[in-house]
């Protein structure tokens, strides 16, 4: 069981109303199991969309060159995926915001069931437009999901946050190890029935999503949106009636601009390189599949992994010093990388750019969190998602044609550029904080 123990706020938050010292105890351990299993009800949940997601993209490119005849297009159903992701974060946000982050999660791992399952249905009836209509539909499921790190954040308070959103982002490593192992006996199942071999990566997607829908719906109780507000409530001993700040209001923080630049600096170096360092290798270096996969797998090892040991670093040095870290592992990443020629190096390379994101992603989750008031988070929580997927999407989009004009060796000295900036903001900021104080 996923060990994250309440604080004294959040005891007496769910503890509204009790009375004695006796009370007192037993709400105490009350609360302990609630925190503990909410948070594992989202961990699973994110190792299940992460199962599901993983053995349905991996087939995608190959889906749409097989139905469009031509590999022109196939990365076009990654590239709406990630736009999907972008556009489902916003409204998922809203969601949350009036009825709760389990209704709103629920609803994501039903529109992936949708979306996988259209995904299937493409590949069976040969209709090739719908394929990227399903991913699409996949990237808004996305979207909703990544917004169940945020629920983890509303159940602690500030000291134990960024250990609690790590927890969550943890269970992308099922799907980074687990999910490949699907694809081949899904099909040769498909196979056998008579089916399109790509379509069962996608039907198995599919039940894993109407799997997680079932799980968010009957395990996500109480609601993380109300005992996080409780936690707020409980903390000052009086109801927060401020009205909810807009995006633009929340921009004026120093340390939501942080949360933001780190993110979507982050996001964009570690897309940039690991997107176009498959073709390196194939291209120009002259790779095997079998050592492309072995690269990715240990970059996707590295950006969910470490998820272990950030949380914990984010919770005892700060979120910005946390940052500072994933900026300068990131610049090495991207300093190794096209020194790298056998698949070893590549892969340790690759790793250090996944453990790079995670540091910056997970602190600045929190640190985003912390920097809100209740009432506001999971409207301008998902606006930053939107934004992170937005930016994300249009650097893959240029990935390509920085691979054709600066090649490998630019991207990554582009990587370096915006690595810097990122740390240099954040030292600003740091040290601006540290004069205040």
């Amino acid at each position: 069981m996923i060990d994250v123990p309440p604080t004294s706020s959040t005891i007496s938050a769910l503890a509204d109303g009790a009375k004695g010292q006796n009370m007192a105890a037993a709400v105490l351990v009350v609360s302990q199991n609630v925190v503990r299993r909410l948070t594992f009800v989202l961990f699973a949940g994110q190792s299940i969309a992460s199962l599901g997601m993983t053995s349905a993209i991996t087939v995608g490119a190959l889906a749409a060159m097989q139905l469009f005849g031509t590999p022109a297009v196939a990365g076009v159903p990654s590239t709406v995926f990630v736009l999907g992701t972008a556009l489902g974060a916003y409204p998922t946000g809203r969601l949350m915001s009036r009825y709760g982050r389990r209704l709103g999660l629920t609803l994501g791992f039903g529109v992936g069931a949708v979306g996988t399952a259209l995904g299937a249905f493409t590949l069976i009836a040969v209709v090739p437009l719908l394929l990227m209509i399903a991913h699409l539909l996949m990237g808004l499921a996305r979207g909703a999901v990544d917004q169940g790190r945020f629920a983890a954040a509303d159940l602690v308070t500030q000291e134990r946050r960024a250990r609690a959103i790590s927890w969550v982002v943890l269970g992308g490593t099922a799907g980074g190890i687990g999910g490949p192992l699907f694809i081949g006996p899904a099909s040769r199942l498909a196979t056998q029935l008579g089916f399109d071999p790509l379509a069962g990566p996608y039907v198995v997607a599919a039940l894993l999503f109407v799997l997680g829908s079932v799980v968010m719906f009957v395990f996500l109780r109480p609601d993380p949106r109300d005992i996080g507000r409780r936690l707020a409530q409980s903390a000052t001993m009086v109801v927060d009636t401020t009205p909810a700040r807009t995006f633009r209001e929340a921009l004026r923080s120093a340390d939501v601009q942080t949360a933001l630049t780190a993110m979507i600096l982050g996001q964009v170096v570690m897309t940039t390189v690991m997107v176009m360092t498959p073709l390196q290798m194939t291209e120009h270096l002259h790779h095997t599949l079998d050592d492309v996969a072995i690269v990715i797998a240990a970059h996707v090892t590295g950006m969910y992994a470490s998820s272990i040991v950030t949380g914990l670093v984010a919770d005892r040095l700060g979120h910005g010093r946390t940052i500072l870290v994933g900026a300068m592992l990131l610049i090495l990443a991207c300093v190794l990388a096209p020194f790298a020629s056998e698949t070893i190096r590549l892969a340790a390379a690759l790793f250090v750019l996944g453990v790079g994101w995670n540091f910056c992603f997970v602190s600045g989750s929190s640190l985003l969190t912390d920097s809100l008031r209740p009432n506001e988070r999971p409207r301008i929580q998902g606006t930053n998602d939107l934004l992170v997927g937005l930016v994300a999407a249009l650097a893959s989009l240029l990935s390509g044609i920085g691979f054709v004009t600066i090649g490998y060796t630019g991207i990554a000295l582009a990587g370096i550029t915006l690595a810097l900036t990122l740390f240099a903001l954040t030292l600003y900021t740091v040290r601006w904080k540290r004069a205040a104080a």
